[in-house]
C-alpha cells in the first residue's frame, strides 16, 4: 500500500491537475472542452503506448512522427482509389507502420546499429517517402465514413479505442510471458539472455508493436484533420517520449507502463489546452509546459524513491 501512490503517480498527478484547472477556469471544465481534450489526445496517446514498449526494453524510437505521417498518406492514397473500402485503407496504414517497426527492430538487433541511429535514419526516410508519395501536397476529399475514426463525427470513438489499446497493453505487460520478458530485457539484457529469454526477438517485437500502433495513430490523425498530410506529426516523437517519461517510464529501460504513458499524454494536452484557453503566448506556453514537465518528472522520481519503488 505504501508503494501504490508511487506506482500510479501519473494518474494522481493528472487528476490533481484537472481538479486545479477546473477550479480556476470555468472554460476548462466545460463538457465540450473536456471532450475536445480527450479525442485530440488519442493520436499521441496511442503512439506513447507503443513508444513505452520500446523504452521499457531499453531502446528509443525517433521515427514515430515520420512513420505516422507516412502511414496516414498511404491510407489516404489508397482510400481515394475507386472501390477501396475505408477498412482496407486503415489496415494499409497500420501495416505500413508495422513494416517500418520491423525494419527498425532488425537494424537495431541483427544489424547491431544503436536504436537511436537506426530510428533516426528511419525518421528521415519515412518523411521523405511520405513527401514523395503525396507529391509534397496534402491529400483531400477523403471518404466521409473515414471521419468517424478521428472523432470529428463522434468524439467518443477514438477515445474508446485508445482506452482499449492502453488497457490491453497494460494487461499484456503485467500478466503475459512477453510482458515479463520485455521488462527483463530492459532491466538486464545479459541476465535475460542467460535465463533463456530470446532478447533479440523481444526487441524486434517491441519495435514492431510500436510501429503498428504508430501507423494506426497516423491514420487516426489523418481522420481527425480530414487530410493526408505528409508533413503531419512533426515533432510528435518528442511529445511521445515526454509522455512516456511523465508517465513513469525510465529511459534506462525496465520500467514503465501503457496507462502511465496515456496519462502523460493527457497531462501534456491538458496543459496546452489550458494555455490556449487563457490566450498565453505560444512561446511562453513552451516555457511553462517544459518547466512543469521537469517539475512533475522530478516530483514523480522523488515519490518513487520515498516509496522504495525506485533506487535512482
Amino acid at each position: 500500500m505504501k508503494r501504490l501512490p508511487a506506482r500510479h503517480s501519473p494518474l494522481v498527478i493528472l487528476a490533481m491537475l484537472c481538479l486545479a484547472l477546473a477550479v480556476v477556469s470555468p472554460e476548462f471544465r466545460s463538457r465540450e472542452n473536456l471532450q475536445r481534450v480527450a479525442y485530440r489526445t488519442c493520436d499521441v496517446g496511442i503512439i506513447a503506448v507503443g513508444q513505452t514498449l520500446v523504452i521499457i526494453r531499453g531502446g528509443i524510437d525517433l521515427s514515430v512522427g515520420s512513420v505516422a505521417a507516412l502511414s496516414g498518406v498511404v491510407a489516404c492514397l489508397l482510400m481515394k482509389e475507386p472501390g477501396v473500402p475505408v477498412v482496407l485503407g486503415v489496415a494499409a496504414g497500420a501495416g505500413t507502420g508495422l513494416v517500418c517497426g520491423v525494419i527498425n527492430g532488425l537494424l537495431s538487433t541483427k544489424g547491431g546499429i544503436p536504436s537511436f541511429i537506426a530510428t533516426l535514419g528511419m525518421m528521415l526516410a519515412a518523411r521523405g517517402t511520405a513527401l514523395l508519395l503525396a507529391g509534397s501536397q496534402p491529400i483531400y476529399n477523403l471518404p466521409e465514413p473515414f471521419r468517424y475514426l478521428g472523432g470529428t463525427r463522434g468524439w467518443w470513438i477514438p477515445v474508446l479505442i485508445t482506452a482499449g489499446i492502453a488497457t490491453f497493453f497494460a494487461v499484456l505487460l503485467a500478466f503475459s510471458r512477453f510482458g515479463r520478458a520485455i521488462f527483463a530485457t530492459g532491466g538486464n539484457a545479459t541476465g535475460a539472455r542467460l535465463s533463456g529469454i530470446p532478447t533479440d526477438r523481444v526487441r524486434i517485437s517491441a519495435f514492431a508493436l510500436c510501429g503498428l500502433l504508430t501507423g494506426f495513430a497516423g491514420v487516426v490523425l489523418a481522420s481527425r484533420t480530414g487530410i493526408g498530410d505528409p508533413s503531419a506529426a512533426s515533432g510528435m516523437e518528442l511529445d511521445a517520449i515526454a509522455a512516456c517519461v511523465i508517465g513513469g517510464a525510465s529511459l534506462m529501460g525496465g520500467e514503465g507502463g501503457s496507462t502511465g504513458a496515456l496519462a502523460g499524454a493527457l497531462i501534456m494536452n491538458v496543459l496546452v489546452n489550458f494555455c490556449n484557453l487563457k490566450g498565453f503566448d505560444p512561446h511562453w506556453q513552451s516555457v511553462l509546459i517544459g518547466t512543469l514537465i521537469v517539475i512533475m518528472v522530478g516530483y514523480d522520481s522523488y515519490r518513487k524513491r520515498r516509496a522504495g519503488y525506485s533506487k535512482a
